[in-house]
């Protein structure tokens, strides 16, 4: 369960239409479906009943929505507080990003910022995180979104997401019924990966070779799409983060845990100097709020599912 999730159910909730909920979020009404498809197999519930007029809560639904906005008063309690104590600020913000950034919520961290602070101009540049990692000690970007965190005294990171590697194979690959699946056996196998620069190829290929082999890389792409594409295809397997394989997942995928785990580190990564610039301060600062209202969302979610369960296991019983 996400933080956009929840927005997302609270929005067809208020209107009672997956349309116009999505025109209020800014986001496709497939994506809307898919969303919270997800969230209602993760919790094992059916939130909505959907018919051709008309969507209503189920009995689970309503009760879930109670919780979400508690959650979601809890954590714009957070961020009203924080937000209190910065300043405002005119300017220009030039950020790097890795072209995954679009499926995690740090699309939500960028949006809120520029909604909270629009004199600051934000100018985005994407690519893999060595390029990025670059340009930062260039100069040439204030801060960068990596997947990269190397030993480097020149560089300060704040951590921001943890995810986790998982293979990637279509149907009929002889990998595709295992629930998991250990690194030493991908040995010899096709692989479709992101680019060599990339803080993903880095983390598999450090961990193939502690594993006493080198991946075979038949193909590559910046994009994950393309990716899961050439996958569904057999033209070879791949290995992504779970949040991306699991929103790109079609019906002639199958996602496999991999042992042992990689976690796969979102960073924010600045200069570690002691000129930052103004905006770049401030977004800091908001970055770290931004941290915070994530925590408690957590902590809340934790509770929430904690409640879920419990009361699942109770109805067993009965």
């Amino acid at each position: 369960m996400e933080m956009h999730q929840l927005e997302y159910v609270l929005a067809v909730s208020k209107y009672r239409n997956f349309t116009r909920a999505a025109e209020e979020i800014k986001i496709s009404q497939s994506s809307l479906s898919h969303q919270i498809s997800l969230l209602e197999e993760e919790l094992g519930i059916c939130l909505f009943l959907k018919s051709n007029r008309s969507v209503r809560l189920t009995p689970s639904g309503e009760k879930f929505i109670i919780n979400a906005k508690r959650i979601m008063t809890d954590i714009n309690k957070v961020k009203r507080t924080d937000m209190e104590h910065l300043p405002v600020v005119d300017g220009e913000l030039r950020l790097g990003t890795m072209a995954v950034i679009g499926y995690y919520s740090l699309r939500n961290l960028l949006s809120s910022f520029h909604e909270s602070f629009k004199g600051i101009n934000i100018d985005i540049v994407e690519d893999q995180c060595e390029k990025l990692l670059f340009m930062l000690s260039t100069r040439k970007i204030d801060a960068a979104f990596v997947q990269i965190n190397k030993p480097d005294p020149n560089l300060k990171y704040y951590k921001l997401l943890t995810d986790k590697m998982v293979v990637v194979t279509n149907k009929k690959h002889r990998l595709a019924n295992r629930e998991s699946v250990d690194i030493s056996e991908l040995q010899g196998e096709k692989f479709i990966l992101t680019p060599s620069s990339s803080g993903h190829f880095y983390d598999f290929n450090y961990a193939c070779q502690a594993a006493g082999f080198s991946p075979i890389v038949v193909m590559t792409s910046y994009v994950a799409k393309n990716i899961v594409s050439f996958v569904s295809e057999g033209l070879g397997i791949s290995v992504l983060s779970n949040k991306v394989a699991e929103t790109e997942k079609d019906d002639n995928i199958s996602i496999i845990e991999l042992n042992p785990t990689i976690q796969r580190r979102i960073s924010l990564a600045v200069r570690n100097t002691s000129d930052t610039p103004p905006t770049l301060k401030l977004f800091l600062d908001f970055v770290q709020q931004w941290n915070a209202a994530q925590d408690a969302f957590e902590q809340a979610k934790d509770k929430f599912l904690s409640s879920v369960l419990n009361s699942s296991i109770d109805r067993l019983a009965l």
